[in-house]
């Protein structure tokens, strides 16, 4: 697990959409989906669910995702 794979994870949650994600740090889409899968081994379980609407996160990653959130706001304090 890597930073760059957080700031991936965190950056769909936060956007909505990989595209989006990929579009604010400045990576390309096939790069933000890798990072998440590459994220996915160390973490242990799925993170992103495909739907007809989309990508959703599971259970897992919600709480994953706000685990990062808090960690990411301390460092910006």
């Amino acid at each position: 697990m890597n930073l760059r794979q957080l700031e991936a994870f965190r950056a769909t949650n936060v956007m909505g959409s990989v595209s989006r994600a990929a579009e604010t740090i400045h990576v390309s889409q096939p790069s933000v989906s890798r990072l998440i899968s590459d994220l996915e081994a160390p973490v242990g379980f799925l993170l992103l669910g495909r739907t007809p609407c989309g990508l959703k996160p599971t259970p897992e990653a919600k709480r994953l995702f706000e685990a990062v959130e808090q960690s990411y706001i301390g460092i910006l304090d």
